[in-house]
């Protein structure tokens, strides 16, 4: 065990790392491992977790036994608890403080200057995406690094905050959960597949995963493609809205809002529908498209946030001002013939192995010790 004043010993903060807490989460239990599992227990010298504060009330029973190596403290949702457990790293002195997000962060200016340890913060997105409070903008300006998911994320975040370009900073992909060549999805391509659209993420409005573009596609496509239907998984405040959306278009037998459901029917979700579509207008990295990809599912986003950056050859992008670049890439994947689907499901696949937890654990790493 790596004691906490050992010039390679992190911490590692988080609101909590329940799966039911979505994409944040996900990446911190990456994080998790990364720091925690067997890359740090490697010979060559790497930064290991000694350390793990949660914000929120959490069992960490079941994963302490997996990180025999780790300290984990809840702070049962106490944000004075986990200031003075944050605190202690004047004493314990880790090489590094990790932070999932900017809200964490803020604690470190109630610290002198001089009696912390170095900080990281993630960013993730949205939360950056607008005008922040003075105390946020200090724990960002104030971090010897900040890590982003895409350099996407980094460019929107500075059309609120140009100052965030002189920080000192790295971006760092994000994996897939469980994201390793051993368990890398081995299905056959196309066999099963039907001509079905799958879309998976959360239902809010103020951050459109572009249902309603995919909806305004629906009529040439149900005419030309037989058999259509279009598979939507999540759940969130907007979801009425969107089934009265459906529901007046007259599409209420093609399409399927299934809100959330368990891993087991995702994965077959995954496997037999032909194409999973997320024109998103904001994501800022989009793990949900590595998953699909994983599933040798090709994938359709948009130009207008970090999609690009993750898709690339694993599906395409289109222009949502152009009305007919979405509806033209739907019917393409949906009308493809079985030997040019495979070609395009293989080619997805193959993007998905860029996501893997040995090469996230590498480059995150790799950005800690760079600027250690």
């Amino acid at each position: 065990m790596m004691h906490p004043n050992h010039p390679l010993a992190a911490w590692l903060t988080s609101s909590g790392i329940d799966p039911t807490m979505g994409g944040i989460a996900s990446v911190t239990r990456s994080c998790l491992v990364a720091l925690g599992g067997p890359m740090a227990a490697r010979s060559e010298p790497v930064l290991a977790a000694t350390r793990f504060l949660g914000l929120r009330s959490h069992d960490f029973s079941k994963v302490a036994e997996t990180f025999p190596g780790i300290r984990f403290r809840a702070c049962r949702g106490s944000r004075l608890r986990f200031f003075l457990e944050n605190s202690g790293q004047v004493f314990a002195r880790p090489s590094w403080v990790i932070h999932e997000h900017v809200d964490l962060a803020q604690c470190e200016t109630l610290l002198p200057r001089s009696l912390r340890s170095r900080y990281a913060v993630w960013c993730h997105g949205i939360e950056l995406w607008r005008e922040l409070p003075s105390r946020k903008r200090q724990a960002l300006r104030e971090a010897d690094l900040l890590l982003f998911n895409s350099s996407f994320t980094r460019k929107k975040a500075a059309e609120f905050h140009p100052w965030i370009l002189e920080c000192p900073y790295q971006v760092v992909p994000l994996c897939r959960e469980g994201g390793s060549k051993a368990n890398l999805l081995d299905t056959d391509a196309s066999p099963s597949r039907k001509s079905e659209i799958l879309t998976v993420g959360r239902l809010v409005e103020d951050r459109p995963k572009g249902h309603l573009e995919i909806l305004a596609s629906l009529p040439d496509l149900v005419a030309e493609i037989q058999n259509f239907h279009w598979h939507i998984v999540g759940d969130g405040p907007w979801r009425r809205e969107l089934e009265d959306a459906v529901f007046n278009a007259g599409f209420a037998k093609q399409v399927s809002l299934h809100g959330f459901v368990d891993a087991e029917r995702l994965n077959e979700l995954y496997q037999t529908s032909r194409v999973f579509a997320m024109p998103s207008h904001g994501e800022g990295f989009g793990l949900v498209y590595a998953e699909a990809m994983a599933h040798g599912l090709p994938c359709i986003g948009s130009t207008l946030d970090a999609a690009p950056e993750v898709i690339k050859e694993g599906g395409m992008c289109v222009d949502l001002d152009d009305p007919e670049a979405l509806p033209e890439a739907l019917r393409r994947y949906l009308s493809m013939d079985e030997e040019t689907f495979a070609t395009a499901s293989e080619q997805a696949r193959k993007r998905s192995r860029f996501f893997e937890i040995d090469r996230f654990a590498g480059d995150f790493q790799a950005a800690l010790l760079e600027d250690g």
